[in-house]
């Protein structure tokens, strides 16, 4: 019971570790996922930030594009579209390398025509994205004007950028301008939205290889993953661009991107250490436990031998008085008896060979009573007198036919005789042969009616055992525990003395007497002698002897 009350106390205690790792692991585990949602929070919002400057900035970088085309359309018309004019107003544009590579007046009916042009590019007419953007221009034009730009097309091995602008002022022409792309860096051609990001931008609002307009960053794998931000179209009528960033560095800082990870690793640290704590006070307490209980059971151990000693030294000193006056009145007794008996002796000389009846009964009535003083003096003294077993080999076997003679059963009592046909002990033969006579004679008198006697002597697990049984009245739960008591007795006659003297003989032998009774159904007391002295060459074989009288 107690190891299972420790096995539940440790359970407990194990529990409340895992208990205690689970939870500030937990509160570890969510203080970083917090942690880094607030800081990818910052971060995609600083990123934003920045894509939309970055839009704007490229917004505002073309926007020279649209004055430069108004300019041009404002002179065409003054010029009443004059192409030797609109060739000598455009000639500076074109021969600008970082400008445009075609400039052209173009003519927009269905379909469209070119009415001058300056620069290369337009010797193949003006296809399919070019005549798109016009068209559209000319369905856009407003009171200001409409800049529609084009999608990204080769001409040669170059792509190109075209734009069309349409003008009030110049009705039934607009202005058609080219550019050359090259999928630069901005970060390092257009200022500082680019400085922090990697960006790629698209001429439409999705992201097509061949329409990447710019990028930062040449060694970036493409298409370029992070933040996609539609950018206003340059020319402000036509679909929106595309631009996708992503931060070259941490916007929100370094200290900021590793905090959540540092959060985790204390916390985490924080949680075996707080575990190792709670295991250590547990395993200390658990071993102040076991020792306060370790402690307590020797206490009570030797509150209990204690108890004991006290008791037995009660009795031996008890028993030590009891002694001493049993030893005195015993021999201040027995000469008195003996005086009585020799007088009796002599009456019954004196009265003759034929005395009266009454005198004759007188007589006998003298002898009994004077036999049983007798009997009682011989107890008294056997049980003050203690000595030490003269230790020498005792046939047993022919010891129980010895006190089986000596003792003659009554009247309606039989004796059987079972065991072993030779066993021999170590011990003191007097004093066995006392023990014998005791249990035996008290067999006897717990039959007042008749019964049988079964006698064993036997050899068992390296012991002899002699097994005395009768069928007589038994004893009650009261008497059994009180039996080897000295003078406790159930007998009108006697003091209670023959089986604690037998009990003494036994345990000084070092063997046992044990006694097991029912009431109305017999009493079975056996006597279990350790030193043993092995049986004599032949067949044990069991014998019965049954004596009636």
């Amino acid at each position: 019971m107690a190891d299972f009350a420790t096995m539940r106390r440790r359970s407990r205690l194990r529990w409340l570790s895992v208990a205690v790792l689970v939870v500030v692991s937990g509160l570890a585990v969510a203080g970083c996922l917090i942690t880094r949602n607030v800081v990818s929070d910052q971060e995609n919002k600083l990123l934003k930030q920045r894509a939309d400057e970055a839009g704007l900035y490229l917004s505002t970088a073309i926007s020279p594009v649209q004055t430069e085309l108004a300019s041009l359309a404002a002179s065409a018309a003054a010029t009443d579209k004059s192409p030797a004019a609109f060739a000598q107003s455009t000639k500076l544009l074109t021969a600008d390398p970082n400008g445009f590579s075609t400039v052209a007046l173009v003519d927009t009916g269905t379909p469209p025509s070119i009415i001058a042009s300056t620069g290369t590019g337009l010797e193949s007419g003006l296809g399919d994205a070019r005549s798109t953007a016009i068209t559209t221009a000319e369905q856009k034009i407003g009171f200001t004007g409409a800049l529609v730009a084009t999608r990204l097309f080769k001409v040669g091995d170059a792509s190109r950028l075209g734009f069309a602008y349409a003008s009030p002022s110049l009705p039934g022409a607009l202005i058609y301008a080219e550019t050359a792309v090259q999928t630069t860096s901005p970060a390092t051609t257009q200022g500082q939205p680019f400085s922090e990001l990697v960006a790629a931008v698209y001429a439409v609002p999705r992201v097509e290889q061949d329409q990447l307009v710019a990028v930062s960053g040449s060694n970036e794998k493409l298409p370029l993953s992070g933040k996609t931000v539609s950018v206003k179209s340059p020319v402000g009528q036509g679909d929106p661009w595309l631009l996708v960033a992503k931060a070259r560095h941490p916007l929100v800082g370094s200290v900021a991107t590793w905090t959540p990870w540092v959060l985790l690793a204390a916390g985490l640290v924080a949680a075996l250490l707080a575990t190792a704590i709670v295991e250590t006070v547990a395993r200390r307490r658990e071993y102040a436990l076991g020792l306060v209980k370790v402690r307590t059971e020797e206490l009570q151990q030797s509150l209990s031998d204690l108890a004991n000693a006290h008791e037995q030294l009660v009795r031996q000193e008890r028993l030590a008085a009891i002694g001493q006056l049993a030893s005195t009145v015993g021999h201040e007794l027995r000469n008195p008896l003996g005086v009585i008996s020799n007088a009796v002796y002599l009456l019954r000389g004196d009265l003759g060979p034929e005395p009266t009846p009454a005198g004759q009964r007188h007589l006998a009535t003298a002898e009994r009573e004077v036999s049983a003083a007798t009997v009682i003096v011989s107890d008294l003294l056997e049980f003050a007198r203690e000595r030490e077993p003269v230790v020498d080999d005792v046939d047993v076997t022919g010891l129980v036919d010895e006190v089986l003679a000596i003792l003659p059963p009554p009247t309606g009592v039989s004796v059987e005789r079972t065991g072993d046909s030779h066993v021999t002990a170590r011990g003191d033969r007097e004093m066995l042969r006392q023990v014998l006579l005791n249990i035996i004679g008290n067999g006897y008198q717990a039959m007042p009616d008749g019964g049988r006697l079964t006698v064993d002597a036997s050899m068992a697990a390296g012991a002899v055992r002699i097994h005395v049984a009768d069928t007589g009245v038994g004893m009650t739960a009261e008497a059994q525990e009180r039996l080897f008591e000295p003078f406790f007795t159930t007998k009108p006659r006697g003091v209670g003395l023959g089986l604690a003297v037998t009990k003494r003989i036994v345990e000084a032998h070092n063997g046992t007497i044990t006694a097991s009774s029912k009431e109305g159904a017999g009493t079975d007391f056996t006597v279990l002698l350790p030193v043993i002295v092995s049986p004599r060459n032949g067949a044990d074989e069991p014998a019965t002897q049954e004596a009636q009288s």
